[in-house]
Parts: C-alpha cells; structure tokens; sequence
C-alpha cells in the first residue's frame, strides 16, 4: 500500500508456463484503489484496512518519530513477503530484504538487509541503532533476550525446523 494509503498493489504467484523458470512461478502485479477494486479481492482488501488502521494507531502512540510522507510515483512498495507468529513475537520479512520482529510486549528488533545494521525499540519505544561491529548486547539484558530469540527463529526458519 503507498503511504496515502489509497492505493495498494496486489502481486498475485501464478505458475508459469515456462518449465524451466525458478520454483516454476511468477508474479503477477496490478494496481487498485481502496475504493475500485475486483470483488475477488473483498476479503484482502478487508483485512488490508484493518492492518492499516492497526498500524496507523501505532504510529500514533509513538508520535515523535518522523511522520510518513506519501511516496513518490517512482518509489517502489515496500511489503511484507512473509511472516511467522511465535509464542513471544511476529516476524517480518519484507521485500526490500529487511528483517522486522515485533515481540508482543511491543518492543521490536530491525536487522538491515546488508547486515550492517540493528535497530532496537524497547518497551518505552526508545530506539537505538548499532552497528554489527559495535559490541551489541554491551549491558542490556532485556535487548540480549531479545537477540538471542531472533537468532533461533530465523535459524529455526532457515532450517526448516520449526517448533
């Protein structure tokens, strides 16, 4: 969805006809509005207004942080490719290769798509960002639980070996 959040893109996996093209599927992207879409698409589009509302609700409690401005028309969606709900938190993998894990007492870690970069946001929505090669945990216990917990998901997911 843009940042107006009028419009929203639809990307749809169909398989491909081609044999020898990768996991034999392709996307198929179209465009909407939140006010001209396809019937088939009612549902989604339902609980795509109830995760906006959700997230709009949240930055509102968070103020403070810069507010979104809409994107431009050349700007590329950013959206969510997969996720997972575990017994402490939700983990995001968005498109542009960014790692999101929102734990259920609202603190949250981001890992940057180059590795470079972790992001905390605490309880109290305080956020701090460190570089991979700083000393990470340092003398936050809560932050070390946290990354330890996101460690074993994403292993836990990248080995297939889900609990």
């Amino acid at each position: 969805m843009e940042r107006d959040g009028e419009i929203f893109q639809y990307i749809e996996r169909k398989k491909s006809e081609e044999p020898e093209s990768p996991r034999n599927r392709e996307a198929v992207v179209t465009t909407h509005s939140l006010s001209s879409y396809p019937d088939s698409l009612q549902k989604k589009v339902t609980l795509l207004k109830h995760f906006r509302n959700y997230l709009v609700e949240q930055q509102k409690k968070s103020e403070g942080d810069a507010s979104l401005e809409p994107a431009g028309p050349d700007e590329n969606f950013v959206f969510i490719k997969k996720w997972v709900r575990t017994k402490h938190a939700i983990l995001f993998r968005l498109s542009n290769q960014t790692i999101q894990i929102v734990f259920y007492d609202q603190s949250e870690i981001l890992l940057t798509p180059d590795e470079r970069y972790i992001t905390y946001v605490d309880k109290q929505c305080n956020r701090r960002t460190w570089n991979f090669d700083d000393t990470l945990v340092g003398n936050n216990p809560e932050f070390a639980k946290r990354l330890r917990y996101t460690r074993e998901i994403m292993s836990q997911l990248l080995t297939g070996n889900r609990k």
